[in-house]
């Protein structure tokens, strides 16, 4: 998934700044529970460290919200 590799994977692999890790399901359980519009409404507008459009300038809503639940499902 070629827009997750150069935008998500910047902070979610390691962490940066506060993300929730893929592959660790544990760190998005609270995140998940807040429903995947609340997801997507952070992602489009930033939240806490997270930069609005989380550095995916040519991502659309439907892209957020696959690469939301790739990450959250820790595939």
């Amino acid at each position: 998934m070629a827009q997750w590799a150069r935008s998500c994977a910047l902070c979610h692999v390691n962490g940066e700044g506060g993300a929730p890790r893929v592959g660790h399901p544990d760190e998005w359980i609270a995140r998940v529970a807040q429903g995947e519009t609340a997801l997507l409404n952070h992602t489009l507008e930033g939240y806490n460290n997270m930069p609005p459009l989380g550095y995916c300038m040519d991502c659309e809503a439907e892209d957020f919200s696959a690469l939301i639940r790739f990450m959250a499902d820790g595939s």
